[in-house]
């Protein structure tokens, strides 16, 4: 079996049938970074959760350029004990769909660290590293399938790139590419029955 094609039935077993969520964050910069933003939908594209916060360190310039939250923004909105209770109920035990996981979760990991609040147990399913086998783009060195930019996948499924670095914004994106790569794995598996 070709890669790609592999990488058509991994998503359906992983998200085929199933609730799901979709998670971004934009946050303070690269160094231990913190959340300032965070979206969630729910596997039907429902918003679940869009909140700018208030984090517990200043924004780096590099990072309100890209998404244009600046410390400004910030001042007057809430730190994130304001809205862990909601966010740990929502995310507690679902599979949750995250374009770069291994990022967000640090980032996640950190503002709990900051505040002495225990990290959401959830399960995290990578669309990155999934859409990296799929692409197929081969990196000898380091011995894996190369990751792609969230604008790549949806370019690779002609889906339409909502508010870039907005956490919500790629919460859509992600949404949409996850439901095209539904019905693409679908077609190729005539038998299965609808899953999204």
């Amino acid at each position: 079996m070709d890669t790609a094609k592999e990488a058509l039935n991994e998503i359906l077993h992983a998200l085929g049938g199933r609730d799901f969520l979709v998670l971004d964050t934009e946050t303070t910069g690269l160094n231990d970074p913190e959340l300032v933003s965070i979206g969630v939908i729910d596997s039907k594209g429902k918003i679940v959760i869009d909140e700018i916060v208030r984090p517990g360190k200043p924004i780096e310039p590099g990072a309100s350029r890209v998404t244009g939250i600046t410390n400004e923004v910030v001042a007057d909105k809430p730190e994130f004990p304001a809205i862990y209770e909601r966010l740990n109920e929502e995310l507690n035990g679902k599979l949750v769909v995250i374009y770069n996981a291994s990022y967000d979760l640090k980032v996640l990991r950190n503002t709990c660290r900051r505040y002495n609040l225990p990290m959401p147990q959830f399960e995290p399913w990578c669309t990155m590293e999934w859409f990296a086998k799929l692409y197929g783009r081969w990196d000898n060195y380091r011995q894996s399938f190369t990751w792609q930019k969230l604008s790549t996948a949806a370019s690779y499924f002609g889906v339409k790139r909502f508010d870039a670095h907005a956490a919500l914004g790629d919460c859509l994106t992600t949404w949409h590419i996850i439901g095209a790569a539904l019905d693409q794995a679908r077609k190729m598996r005539q038998y299965m029955d609808p899953l999204l």
